[in-house]
């Protein structure tokens, strides 16, 4: 991809590129598919004139026989070359999703993280990555069709000047405006549909909650179906009242250039009659002008509207595209993580960070020293900027003033896959993967994937997480999938879904491991021992947990409390308890939590 404006050019080079066989086929029938209307003029022509000379001779001429022919075989190529083109087609399609979507794929994976929290870049992503390979394979077609389009109509108008010059004037005089027209309705219509779009995902979001089997309890327990039915009405009549407004323009410019062409095509019908009658120009060659001239209009009317429309929007997507290709990446962002190192201490250095435009310091000048074998957790209210402290420390933003060391390095100075070997962490909102039991758990390294008849690991990791009975009774044991989208699919409570995620945790060799309050849907019994089992396979590495629920962080062994962006205490429970501070008033507040 170039560093540039990508024109249509550029799209269609993509294809060429990557499926260069298809796209060649393609291009030649399609443009083949313009002579066509030129070869039936020529062949209808000859044919009803031979017709007429024969009934009015009463004698059959051989050569009609050979005419007919044609016309087969011109009836017959128009089916063949459509039914090829749209297998053709198809097979491109498969070829662009599993190369074009995957390099479009590939670069959002490298991309730098702000792009992603950030909701304007994050909707281009969106638009960019539904369904690339389809608009690029219709402003391919639509490019085609149109060139095709320009090749039928410079052979019918050639038919028209050699009988009345200036009514193919007066047709060519008709299709600029038309041209024009169509040009600023697909840039309109793109436009409208990048506002669409954002409309749509409200609704798309809101569809998925009132019909996910996940949100049934709180939807009946709180009966707020009839709200969200509204909210989603009005989301979804919004969008579709733009939508027939963007069809409603793109119909009546389509039918008013239709218009005008109809009426072209009805002057060199009325033009045509006279020398018709006058014998000279032949009732062969009326007949197939008349025909190309009205097939004409609608080609110049509804098809030349539409292939614009859709050339224009297209090049409107892969402006899209472009700017997503321009955006920075993160360095060897697709490498696996490198292990081995060991990581002795962390500190952060008088750190100060602003999250991309914004102009709110979410961390102000935070200064602590972490160090290995022991468990610290972090605490303190939402926005305090704990879990920032953890986009910091894996490497997720890099543009923060001061310093973070590891082992006495500065983080930026490292490469990305030994930073990645560094940690391994749990988020509060995991991912449900749709895989194998055993899949689920080996992501955490994907070495053991390599390795799939040996469970050793895999099975140790389940253990600690008090999840291998669990697993033991399932259908298929390690083997058995998980999620509905597989027909014997088993699910997962919600707390067994977390073990699973921390499974993957344990299942890695970082030296850092780090719970972002992971265990939300644990009773604070079940919570407390999960930290305490992080803490005794912990013992020679480090270990860092962010918790709501203090009663948890009495394990570890340093708190450190946030607010507002600093470090407001420091130090163990007993130490933070007795100096009736920050810690002590929300212990206090929880403390009926734990009794």
């Amino acid at each position: 991809m170039k560093k540039r404006e990508m024109y249509l050019l550029d799209g269609i080079r993509c294809l060429f590129f990557y499926a260069p066989a298809n796209s060649i086929f393609i291009t030649l029938l399609s443009l083949l598919n313009g002579f066509v209307p030129i070869f039936q003029i020529a062949v209808t022509t000859r044919f009803v004139n031979l017709a007429l000379q024969s009934v009015s001779t009463g004698v059959l001429l051989d050569d009609i026989y050979l005419q007919i022919l044609f016309i087969v075989l011109l009836v017959a190529y128009n089916w063949l070359s459509s039914s090829f083109i749209k297998l053709m087609i198809i097979r491109l399609q498969l070829i662009l999703q599993q190369k074009y979507r995957s390099t479009i794929l590939e670069k959002c994976a490298r991309l730098e993280y702000r792009y992603i929290e950030n909701a304007d870049t994050w909707d281009l992503i969106s638009r960019v990555t539904t369904t690339p390979e389809e608009i690029l394979i219709n402003n391919f077609k639509a490019a085609l069709e149109l060139t095709a389009t320009i090749i039928s109509t410079i052979g019918v108008l050639f038919f028209i000047v050699a009988q009345v010059w200036w009514a193919a004037a007066v047709i060519i005089v008709c299709c600029v405006p038309l041209f024009g027209l169509s040009v600023k309705s697909g840039k309109a219509n793109y436009d409208a549909s990048r506002a669409v779009a954002k409309v749509e995902r409200k609704y798309n979001y809101l569809s998925k909650i009132l019909s996910d089997r996940d949100s049934t309890d709180e939807r009946t327990l709180f009966g707020y179906s009839d709200k969200m039915n509204e909210d989603y009405d009005q989301a979804y009549s919004a969008a579709l009242r733009e939508r027939v407004r963007m069809t409603v323009r793109w119909f009546i410019k389509t039918n008013l250039g239709g218009i005008f062409t109809a009426l072209a095509g009805f002057v060199v019908v009325v033009v045509l009659l006279a020398p018709t009658v006058a014998g000279t120009v032949t009732i062969g060659s009326f007949i197939a002008i008349v025909n190309a001239v009205f097939s004409l209009a609608t080609a110049l009317s509804w098809g030349l509207s539409f292939r614009i429309d859709t050339l224009v929007s297209g090049r409107e997507f892969l402006k899209d595209v472009e700017k997503l290709m321009s955006f920075h990446e993160t360095p060897d962002a697709l490498l696996a993580p490198e292990y081995g190192t060991n990581v002795d201490s962390i500190e952060f250095r008088h750190v100060s960070f602003t999250y991309p435009g914004t102009g709110t310091e979410i961390l102000r000048d935070v200064s602590f020293i972490l160090r290995t074998g022991k468990q610290y957790a972090f605490v303190g209210a939402n926005g305090a900027g704990k879990t920032t402290i953890i986009k910091l420390l894996t490497g997720l933003y890099t543009n923060y003033k001061g310093d973070i060391l590891i082992n006495g390095k500065e983080l930026r100075a490292y490469e990305l896959p030994e930073l990645k070997g560094f940690f391994s962490v749990v988020y509060q909102d995991f991912v449900r993967h749709s895989y194998s039991v055993r899949d689920n758990c080996a992501i955490g390294n994907v070495k053991l994937l390599d390795n799939p008849d040996d469970n050793t690991d895999i099975e140790a990791a389940l253990r600690m997480s008090e999840l291998h009975d669990t697993v033991e009774s399932l259908p298929h044991g390690l083997d058995t999938k998980l999620g509905k989208i597989h027909e014997d699919g088993i699910d997962l409570s919600g707390g067994q879904w977390q073990r699973l995620a921390i499974t993957r945790a344990i299942s890695s060799p970082a030296p850092v491991r780090i719970l972002d309050e992971p265990t939300a849907a644990l009773d604070p019994i079940s919570e407390s021992r999960i930290y305490e089992l992080f803490g005794k396979i912990s013992k020679e590495s480090l270990t860092i947990f962010i918790s709501h629920r203090l009663g948890s962080t009495r394990i570890a062994d340093e708190i450190i409390v946030f607010d507002d962006g600093k470090v407001r205490e420091q130090g163990t429970y007993e130490k933070l308890m007795a100096e009736k501070g920050l810690y002590c008033e929300m212990f206090e507040q929880q403390r009926s939590w734990y009794q």
